[in-house]
């Protein structure tokens, strides 16, 4: 650590003139300057001393014939924030003037009694100092991700990736050319790194970084740095007679010499790094200084590590700040306040707050769940950063696991959207008729010819086996596609709880259920043996059937159309009518795949003579298609970033890793969230809304 040189404080007193009190010079015979029981002692290698001296009348002390009186009062603080010590020692008259004590010096718990040759006139000398604080000598935080950190790093927060950083020296977004105060790194450093209003760290109330504003107050007023350049480039081109004053495009200065544009400097202070620190303990000391005022002037952090740049703002916060401040909460607002949180996309940043968010001292749950998903989604990705050597083994076996089970979630759905395969769907039910399930078979033909045009091919870009070609962008697409087509044919005035409901209690119409009884079998032996909850509004709009279409008006054959046509007329008329057409919205009726389908159904519906039970056999299908998209489709509650590439939905039991302790647990991506649950909230009570 650069040592800072010492100051020479002189002390007069009526009696002693010239008492002048430095490690250079010895207050009496018989202590060298480089004495150790003197000086040598670190413990008073003080940062701050106060010394005063006060004498008394010969009269008042000639009672008291003691030759030496010492009175001592030691006050503790708090061991982050250093310690302060008062010593007073009291010298009275004495006729054994050549009588000399000595002492060592071991604690503040045994100071001695300075021996001083006695004098007419009584004198008080009061020493009051301050030790540094201990939190300096303290040794930092291994980090191993710091051994594969390349160079530093600049996060600039609201989604952009980090950026390569190197501007430690000086840092134009912590030079303020209205500010009053400069910044070095150590005593030695010839120019300074930062410069600041002296408010900025008054507002602070930290003890410390007060005491470094004292300590580095300049009685005379001095130029900014630019300033004296300026004054001297000035000064050497007046006596070259090359340039007039005020030209030239140099700042102008005033009378008194200093800038107009510029404040001048009242305060210089440093901050070295521990004497025996390592390279990188150095460096990580400067970047935590330089954190620490881009924390308070909401600046972008820099760092090796994403975690080492939170991690060590927060133990200099810790050391800085007095104990009835939560530092936790003033770094979550300064991360809040810059969008600093958002690790979409960068796996790095994301490693790194995972570690900082479940450290002891932290525990912030939202964060960690945050950096957790995002890390699931990246895992891939995530192998190669230094940072994830810094997240704990617990944490680290939760992603494990979150990413495995995630993988396989993405595999059964492919499996199952690849070729619309929902075969098993009918193994619970017993039709009367084959008529439904080859509606069922027509509708999976449609909808691989409708994929294979909209994305040049179906499944789209699939490589190779081992490829995942179900992205989170396709599932939110045709999670639109279906959810339209469910909103389109719906019936919205029978809820799943109300027929369950009805079924109980008999009051609806059996031959309605009886009808409805192979489609609802269906749909709840599939539920039950994937374990998926029930939509709630399960039952399509269903048309009349063909018998209800015959009856009451026969068909008759003219000139102009057969009895097949008319029959097809009814059809669709009766298909048309069984829809939400009139309450949905453009945004349903315009999508591409209703579209599509509504162009299919009039052809589709031409072999079949019921249409009835083929609505009932296509509905079978979407069902299982709405079902598979529910458990992909939803993010986990509460994420602040979600424009991702990848799934936001892992498995989060067992997760944080300290819940045990805290009994807090995770809400994780619900189904029920899905759209089939959330849109029947949109609609109106009078057309069956919740």
């Amino acid at each position: 650590m650069e040592s800072r040189p010492p100051q020479r404080r002189a002390l007069s007193s009526p009696s002693s003139p010239h008492l002048s009190l430095s490690p250079q010079e010895s207050p009496r015979p018989g202590l060298g300057r480089n004495d150790s029981t003197f000086f040598g002692q670190g413990a008073f290698l003080l940062k701050k001393t106060e010394i005063s001296v006060h004498s008394e009348p010969a009269a008042s002390s000639s009672d008291d014939q003691s030759s030496d009186r010492a009175s001592i009062t030691s006050t503790a603080r708090d061991e982050r924030r250093g310690q302060s010590i008062r010593t007073t020692f009291n010298n009275r008259a004495s006729d054994e003037r050549d009588s000399i004590h000595s002492s060592v010096w071991r604690s503040s718990e045994d100071l001695p009694k300075l021996p001083y040759d006695s004098q007419p006139l009584g004198t008080t000398v009061s020493i009051e100092a301050a030790q540094p604080a201990k939190a300096y000598e303290q040794k930092m935080q291994v980090m191993k991700g710091l051994e594969q950190a390349a160079s530093m790093k600049r996060w600039a927060g609201e989604g952009k990736p980090a950026e390569a950083w190197g501007k430690l020296i000086k840092d134009p977004e912590l030079w303020d050319h209205t500010g009053d105060t400069l910044v070095y790194f150590g005593y030695q450093r010839p120019q300074p790194s930062f410069r600041i209003k002296a408010s900025l760290l008054e507002d602070t109330k930290s003890a410390i970084l007060i005491s470094k504003l004292q300590e580095g107050f300049q009685r005379t007023v001095k130029l900014s740095p630019s300033c004296q350049t300026t004054s001297r480039l000035r000064g050497g081109m007046k006596n070259l007679n090359l340039i007039a004053t005020g030209r030239q495009g140099l700042p102008t200065l005033s009378e008194n010499g200093n800038c107009s544009n510029e404040n001048p400097i009242r305060h210089e202070i440093h901050f070295p790094a521990p004497e025996d620190a390592s390279r990188v303990e150095i460096l990580r000391h400067h970047i935590t200084t330089r954190n620490l005022f881009a924390f308070r002037l909401g600046r972008p952090l820099v760092g090796l590590t994403y975690y080492q740049a939170l991690a060590d703002l927060h133990e200099r916060l810790l050391m800085y700040m007095s104990r009835e401040i939560n530092c936790t909460d003033l770094i979550i607002r300064y991360l809040a306040s810059g969008n600093l949180h958002n690790v979409a996309n960068d796996p790095a940043a994301g490693a790194g707050l995972l570690a900082w968010t479940e450290s002891s001292g932290v525990r912030w749950l939202e964060g960690w769940r945050e950096a957790f998903v995002h890390c699931v989604g990246m895992y891939d990705n995530l192998r190669g950063v230094p940072e994830i050597r810094d997240i704990s083994h617990a944490s680290r076996t939760l992603l494990e696991h979150s990413h495995v089970e995630l993988q396989a979630r993405i595999e059964a759905c492919e499996a199952r959207l690849s070729a619309f395969d929902f075969d098993d769907i009918w193994l619970a039910s017993a039709w009367p008729s084959q008529l439904p399930r080859r509606a069922f078979d027509r509708l999976r033909q449609f909808l691989r010819h409708h994929y294979e045009k909209s994305y040049k091919g179906w499944p789209p870009g699939a490589q190779g086996s081992n490829d995942r070609w179900l992205t989170r962008e396709l599932v939110q697409s045709l999670q639109i596609d279906f959810g339209s087509l469910y909103e389109y044919y719906v019936d919205r005035s029978r809820g799943w709880d109300r027929v369950a409901k009805s079924r109980i209690q008999g009051d609806i119409d059996t031959k309605y259920l009886d009808e409805d009884k192979s489609l609802t079998d269906a749909l709840l032996g599939y539920d039950k043996r994937f374990r998926c909850p029930h939509i709630p509004y399960p039952y399509p709009l269903l048309p009349a059937s063909a018998t209800e279409l015959t009856q009451g008006k026969p068909l008759k054959q003219s000139i102009f159309s057969s009895k097949a046509k008319t029959m097809e007329k009814r059809i669709l008329h009766a298909c048309l009518e069984a829809s939400n057409s009139l309450l949905v919205g453009p945004e349903t009726t315009s999508n591409g795949l209703v579209e599509a389908f509504l162009r299919f159904e009039k052809t589709d519906l031409v072999s079949e003579g019921n249409p009835r039970e083929v609505r009932q056999g296509r509905w079978v299908l979407l069902h299982g298609i709405l079902q598979v998209l529910a458990t992909m489709s939803v993010d986990t509650p509460g994420l602040w970033f979600k424009d991702v590439p990848y799934f936001l939905n892992p498995r989060l039991e067992g997760s944080p890793p300290w819940h045990l302790e805290a009994g807090q647990n995770l809400e994780k991506a619900n189904p029920m969230l899905s759209y089939c649950w959330t849109t029947p909230m949109t609609w109106k009570p009078e057309e069956g809304g919740i």
